[in-house]
């Protein structure tokens, strides 16, 4: 009877240690509960908010990413880039899978104003090139750009191509050799407006209109319907790359809704890949 009563108690003990480090491994501490919450949309929540320098004198362009990982997505425009692109479809479809990033060129934004002469293609590559290495963004790279941008993003990847991977123009009219600075005062590079000062006639429209910038890494031509240019107008691209695509979408009013964000994605998903 004795062994008995102590069997059972003995089991019975055993059984409230168990319970009691079941409770235990399940309860946790509020901070803990916190960081274990859904996580938050990396869109909306930039990965690198900051500045760095860019030149010599101290000059700083400023620059933000969302999400993480490889490769690397840059985004170009034609105006203020970060205001541009912050909250697009296409910062929030990219961001759940890699890291995706814009900044605002010298003399735009919340950039430090640009120098004061006139810059060209070249300039802007360079410093975007400084930029990212500051940052420790050196590739793999997806560049992207938007109209102006266009030009932008397909000089870099002729001038710098080590990093790579792939380039994506999205609705950029073929460029104009018939541009003078008497028919196009606005784009002179000492007009007030011209805050960059870009020499847009002749460091842009007139020189790849002329002569094409070339590279051997897969090229996305996204013409939105109703964008800027038509389809045949924008196919002058389709030169720079031997391995180019174009599609023609009609992805809404600012141009990166639904079917161009999708496109945009599985494309980035290829390249990234390879």
């Amino acid at each position: 009877m004795g062994a008995h009563i102590f069997t059972t108690f003995r089991m019975t003990f055993v059984a409230f240690l168990l319970l009691t480090f079941v409770a235990a491994c399940s309860s946790s501490d509020p901070k803990e509960a916190t960081s274990r919450s859904p996580s938050v949309d990396p869109a909306q929540n930039p990965s690198i908010d900051t500045s760095f320098v860019v030149a010599p004198d101290g000059r700083k362009d400023a620059l933000v990413c969302w999400g993480k990982g490889q490769p690397t997505v840059l985004l170009e425009t034609g105006g203020t880039n970060i205001e541009e692109w912050t909250g697009s479809n296409f910062v929030s479809a990219l961001a759940p899978i890699t890291r995706v990033c814009t900044y605002d060129r010298a003399g735009t934004g919340e950039s430090d104003p640009a120098p004061n002469k006139k810059r060209t293609a070249d300039d802007v590559v360079r410093e975007a090139d400084v930029l990212l290495k500051a940052a420790h963004l050196d590739g793999p790279l997806v560049l992207l750009g938007r109209s102006f941008g266009g030009m932008i993003v397909t000089h870099y990847a002729e001038t710098l191509p080590d990093d790579v991977v792939g380039v994506v123009i999205l609705d950029t009219p073929a460029p104009s050799a018939e541009f003078t600075e008497e028919s196009e005062p606005e784009l002179v590079w000492d007009n007030p407006g011209n805050t960059e000062h870009l020499d847009v006639v002749g460091g842009f429209e007139n020189r790849f209109a002329k002569d094409p910038p070339q590279f051997d890494v897969p090229l996305l031509l996204i013409t939105p319907v109703g964008g800027e240019g038509s389809a045949k107008d924008e196919s002058f691209w389709l030169q720079v790359s031997p391995e180019s695509q174009q599609v023609e979408l009609s992805c809404g009013a600012d141009g990166t809704d639904g079917p161009c964000a999708t496109e945009l994605v599985k494309f980035v998903k290829k390249v990234g890949t390879n």
